[in-house]
């Protein structure tokens, strides 16, 4: 059993069904494989190019590589790179502050020392950093951060650049397959072991059953739980789902990061503008021009993505007004379209010349700072599983998010996590052989028998979680949510579905009532975590995690 360093409370949650979709081991095809992985951002494609190359590695992918939440990573990844101006020690404490003091010191040592290693590897795969006129790598600063150690490439296209440069090292290694498009219903355990995944392949509308010696788990986030996100279409909770279906240990699912800016304009597609922009000097005010943050914070537009979030939902609340403005329109124009170029055509596709005019922002859903419960190497609490990414409750983040830290998660423990499950697929035999698992088809199985009507529950489930679990929440509130996601997990997880749509809906169920749950245990505010009705925490008080069971699991 994994070890759960630190003060724990225990949320014990019955979910059912054990598996979304029929199927039978003789009725399916079947593919083998030495590792697999599920999940094709960046801490997945670092899994997969850390196997040892005489193993086989299948990359299941629920849409194509270029559409994960990695590749729209515009800031940056953090790391100490300018070493005689910074230092591991300094990157540590910033992230310490910044988790609410949650975050588990083992796991970001851990992590920050192990940063520059996978930015050189990046490097070596082809990554393009920007760089200043000496040919050294430009290094930005982020809130929360109090040095300058934020490597960005394009100016703010980051993730795009390392995930082309990965993508481009993943197709050069021959034992690399990716199944794109593929749609990973659920994991497969047999004596409480992970076996591999039901993988449903939505253009051949065929269900497969993959066999594997070890799996990890790299899907990334849940975002779309919310209305308003940052997050793609595909970020819907399906590992967090999965794993917690198949017994997986979940950890701290009540800390959603709202990201403070994000494009407000109707109609509009709710864009990031990165937190690069407020380090590089721009303003946030409210609709009268009024320059607040240091209202709420001596670190003005600096402070941690929390504090800056609820700054904002204040100043929206004083003003009546949906949104505030982020303002660079005091710095060069010219430098402005260099440094922001993607912020720019962005805006620019509504009218908003970011040189002349503010950018109306406010927050969205970003980040998931608990996930699957991981060990120090990667391991969840079931057997032959593993996790990585923003699917994973590493321990680094705790409460809350310090800006940039993800894409450092995603390569440091991504890298360790395929070297290890490596280390074990290749100690074990090869034995193609599939097990005698099922999972038996109930009476009226399809919403168009019923009349359901999923999208409609979709939409109400992000309103809901909006405007009863975002940025401030309150026991009233989240018990009023919990009410309606119940009544809604009665009639969608008691049936059956064949579509992508339906299976993501009920992930984001579970997922949407395993948050609500933790946020109402939790009666302080804690980082991303805030509770209009209770105190901050204590920091005399131990910090306490929530641990989620599933009590219907087999064990």
């Amino acid at each position: 059993m994994i070890s759960t360093p630190g003060n724990n409370r225990e949320i014990h949650a019955a979910v059912a069904p054990r598996y979304l979709a029929p199927f039978h081991a003789k009725l399916h095809p079947h593919f083998f494989t030495d590792v697999l992985v599920v999940g094709g951002g960046l801490a997945g494609l670092t899994a997969a190019l850390a196997v040892d190359p005489a193993l086989k590695v299948l990359v299941v992918c629920k849409a194509g590589l270029n559409q994960s939440n990695s590749a729209k990573a515009q800031g940056g990844v953090a790391t100490v790179w300018n070493v005689p101006d910074d230092a591991f020690e300094n990157h540590i404490k910033d992230t310490l502050v910044a988790g609410g003091a949650l975050c588990d010191p083992v796991a970001v040592e851990k992590i920050v020392r192990g940063g520059p290693a996978e930015i050189k590897k990046l490097l070596s795969y082809g990554t393009k950093f920007d760089r200043d006129e000496k040919g050294d790598v430009l290094l930005g600063r982020e809130g929360g951060h109090d040095h300058f150690r934020i490597l960005h490439a394009n100016g703010d296209s980051t993730g795009a650049e390392i995930m082309r440069a990965t993508i481009e090292e993943v197709k050069r290694r021959p034992n690399i397959r990716v199944w794109e498009d593929a749609f990973t219903l659920d994991l497969l355990t047999f004596d409480g072991f992970c076996r591999g995944a039901v993988v449903y392949w939505e253009k051949e509308q065929e269900t497969e059953l993959v066999w594997a010696k070890q799996t990890i788990l790299a899907t990334g986030g849940i975002g779309q739980i919310y209305r308003e996100t940052t997050n793609p279409a595909i970020a819907t909770g399906d590992g967090v789902a999965m794993a917690f279906r198949a017994g997986a240990m979940c950890r701290d699912l009540e800390f959603v990061q709202f990201h403070p800016t994000v494009l407000y304009i109707a109609g509009g597609s709710r864009s990031l503008i990165t937190e690069a922009m407020r380090g590089e000097g721009a303003r946030l005010v409210d609709k009268n021009g009024y320059r607040f943050m240091q209202d709420y914070d001596e670190r003005g537009e600096l402070a941690p993505r929390d504090v800056v979030s609820r700054s904002i939902v204040k100043q929206m609340a004083k003003t009546s007004s949906p949104n505030v403005y982020l303002d660079l329109t005091h710095k060069d124009a010219d430098w402005i379209r260099k440094r922001f170029p993607g912020i720019v055509g962005i805006c620019a596709e509504f009218g908003v010349d970011i040189t002349k005019d503010r950018i109306p922002v406010r927050p969205g859903a970003h980040y998931a700072m608990g996930g699957v419960l991981v060990d120090y190497s990667g391991r969840t609490s079931l057997r032959g599983l593993w996790a990585a990414g923003e699917v994973a409750s590493t321990g680094l983040h705790g409460a809350n998010r310090l800006a940039s830290n993800s894409l450092l998660e995603a390569l440091v423990y991504g890298e360790q996590t395929g070297r290890l499950a490596g280390e074990i697929a290749l100690s074990e035999p090869d034995e193609y052989r599939a097990l005698p698992l099922e999972n038996r088809p109930i009476e009226t199985p399809y919403a168009s028998e019923s009349g359901l009507d999923v999208a409609d529950v979709r939409n109400s489930l992000k309103s809901v979680m909006q405007r009863l679990c975002g940025v401030v929440r309150n026991e009233a509130g989240l018990q009023d949510a919990l009410n309606s996601i119940d009544n809604w997990s009665r009639i969608l997880l008691a049936k059956q579905f064949a579509t992508v749509e339906a299976w993501e809906a009920q992930n984001m169920l579970i997922v949407a009532r395993l948050v609500v749950l933790g946020a109402l245990a939790r009666n302080e505010t804690r980082g991303a975590h805030n509770r209009s009705d209770c105190d901050d925490f204590d920091p005399n008080e131990p910090a306490v995690h929530s641990i989620f069971l599933n009590s219907n699991a087999e064990r």
